[in-house]
């Protein structure tokens, strides 16, 4: 029988994070490796696919460095797509394609990113495209760009200084861990980050980065100071970075680019305009099932109450605040005519939760 005694430990290699993170996020950008077709969104669900689809990727490719980033959160659900050449051109023809991702591939996407391209017109082209899907734009400012150029480049009204609710400006690149030399885009890490919250209601606020361990310039970084870098870039609608004191490094700011120091609104919160696009979504998908109905007040108040009732769904997901309201509008509606008119209210959840306000949808039901 044997008569040793004690610990055996045994080397095995690491298990890889499982891609569990479904948010349906884009990212549109070069590859001359792979098998990635031209102009064609493309479905990437695991390691395998980008192993496939994109392989190891070229010194300037941006979408195989992007996707095995994204895939460091855990993200599943990536749609692709590059242009027929592999410049700043190609990637502004790619951009409109994602507005074919509900045909082609059966998903829209919620975040579109472009990394390494931030010009006028690639934010332009960005932005019309996000307001065709109802989605967010992820962004940076270039990499090495100090910050003072940056809040200067943020005071231009076009590329990185525009000032939408569904654009987001992210500030500074991070080095990564393993390699400092490696540069990574903020706002990859800001989608990993979103596919990881709870909910489309949470604020990525305070929420850690993976594998980095600081940022491309040197940046003084405070919870307090009005007067440090990170407070100084907030107050100009840019998300950027702060060090807990664990020394890691987490998002600081929940903003979007039309957020300007003081201002209230609460369209400028990220998780705001998700939360927004979110029920509307679900409010059109409701409606429509309606639309073969006689257009009667019994017939408004069970669409009345199907709202409801979708709202109190959100509401115990934690998705959106308790206090929603659906109103229907007798007199903005026309029976004679099959149009049912709506008022949908709902409070998300803010990091400042002295700003109490809510987000209102106007719905409009025409047979």
């Amino acid at each position: 029988m044997p008569t040793n005694t004690g610990v055996i430990v045994k080397q095995t290699s690491a298990e890889a994070i499982p891609l569990k993170a479904q948010l349906e996020v884009a990212v549109v950008g070069t590859c001359t490796t792979g098998t990635l077709a031209a102009s064609t969104p493309t479905r990437i669900r695991t390691k395998e696919d980008a192993t496939t689809i994109l392989g190891a990727g070229g010194a300037t490719d941006t979408l195989p460095k992007a996707v095995a980033l994204l895939q460091r959160y855990g993200c599943g659900n990536l749609i692709v797509i590059k242009g027929a050449t592999a410049d700043e051109a190609g990637t502004l023809a790619a951009i409109p394609l994602l507005a074919n991702d509900r045909t082609q591939l059966g998903i829209t996407p919620q975040v579109v990113l472009c990394p390494s391209f931030n010009s006028t017109a690639i934010v332009a082209a960005l932005n019309t495209i996000v307001d065709n899907i109802r989605a967010i734009a992820l962004i940076d400012i270039t990499a090495a760009t100090s910050v003072n150029d940056a809040l200067t480049a943020r005071d231009a009204d076009d590329g990185v200084g525009i000032k939408d609710n569904r654009i987001v400006v992210c500030f500074p690149h991070m080095q990564n861990t393993d390699d400092p030399t490696k540069l990574e885009e903020l706002s990859v890490h800001l989608a990993g980050i979103l596919a990881n919250l709870a909910n489309y209601g949470q604020s990525p606020l305070n929420q850690p980065l993976k594998g980095v361990n600081g940022t491309d310039v040197t940046m003084s970084l405070s919870y307090s100071s009005e007067t440090s870098d990170n407070e100084k870039l907030n107050d100009k609608g840019v998300l950027t970075v702060n060090r807990n004191p664990d020394g890691k490094y987490v998002i600081w700011g929940g903003r979007n680019s039309s957020y300007s120091e003081g201002l209230t609104d609460v369209l400028t919160f990220i998780n705001a305009i998700r939360a927004r696009d979110e029920i509307t979504r679900l409010v059109e998908a409701r409606s429509i099932k309606f639309l073969s109905q006689e257009s009667n007040f019994a017939t408004a108040s069970l669409l009345r109450e199907s709202f409801i009732d979708c709202l109190s769904e959100e509401a115990a997901k934690r998705a959106i605040k308790q206090g929603y309201k659906a109103t229907f509008n007798e007199s903005k509606s026309d029976y004679n005519a099959g149009k049912l008119d709506y008022t949908i209210e709902f409070a998300p959840w803010l990091p400042i939760e002295l700003i109490t306000a809510s987000v209102s949808i106007s719905v409009s039901v025409e047979r």
